[in-house]
């Protein structure tokens, strides 16, 4: 018997870092109000820290 986590359709989502908001993410990060609005229609309102960084760095947010 599988469990649903070992199932070979669930997701493989890997290590997301600790979750946070969109706002604390975004103040965080100095990011502009339209990056923060476009992280939160693809996350909501919060998602993994590492995460956001990838997404937010996939669009041009320069690495620190």
């Amino acid at each position: 018997m599988m469990l649903d986590h070992e199932r070979e359709d669930a997701p493989h989502r890997g290590f997301l870092g600790r979750a946070v908001t969109i706002e604390a993410f975004a103040r965080k990060y100095r990011l502009d109000a339209e990056e923060t609005r476009r992280l939160q229609g693809q996350f909501g309102s919060t998602a993994g820290e590492i995460e956001l960084l990838q997404a937010a760095r996939r669009n041009g947010m320069p690495e620190e």
